[in-house]
């Protein structure tokens, strides 16, 4: 049996709302999202973590060119990681075009990111992604922009 979470992340990877804010924003998740049969939850990431879809991955390639870049992510992510498995430096430098860019701006094929929040839900009954004025109302209330992450496990 698999389980399906959605993750609302910040956009910038190191953001983390105030107090209130995040208990603003999964009260109004809760109202929006009424039915979700594993719960809700608000993590708060000690560093900066990858957060992925799962078994939803399909890829990843150059944000510049659209190069396929699955195999050199994989040495990249390897390498950038810290001793403790979060991320310090996200900055990057792509093979395929020479491009300088961020693990976290990367194209990832399903929605993936890198954060220290995410407000989450766990097996919504909900149609997935959400609406843009859903996850608008959200932003408004955290004060950024956010990015859904759908995983399943």
């Amino acid at each position: 049996m698999s389980i399906t979470l959605l993750h609302l992340i910040p956009t910038d990877p190191r953001f983390s709302p105030a107090p209130a804010a995040s208990e603003a924003a999964q009260a109004r998740l809760r109202q929006l999202i009424p039915e979700a049969w594993g719960g809700y939850d608000v993590w708060n990431i000690p560093g900066t973590a990858f957060i992925d879809p799962g078994e939803n991955w399909c890829g990843v390639r150059c944000p510049v060119c659209g190069a396929d870049i699955e195999e050199w992510w994989d040495d990249a992510m390897r390498t950038t990681a810290l001793p403790d498995g979060y991320f310090g430096s996200l900055a990057v430098t792509v093979p395929c075009c020479s491009a300088r860019t961020d693990l976290n701006a990367l194209a990832y094929a399903e929605a993936a990111g890198f954060a220290r929040y995410s407000l989450v839900t766990t097996d919504p009954e909900c149609e997935l992604p959400l609406p843009p004025a859903v996850v608008g109302e959200l932003e408004n209330l955290l004060g950024t922009e956010l990015r859904q992450v759908v995983a399943r496990y």
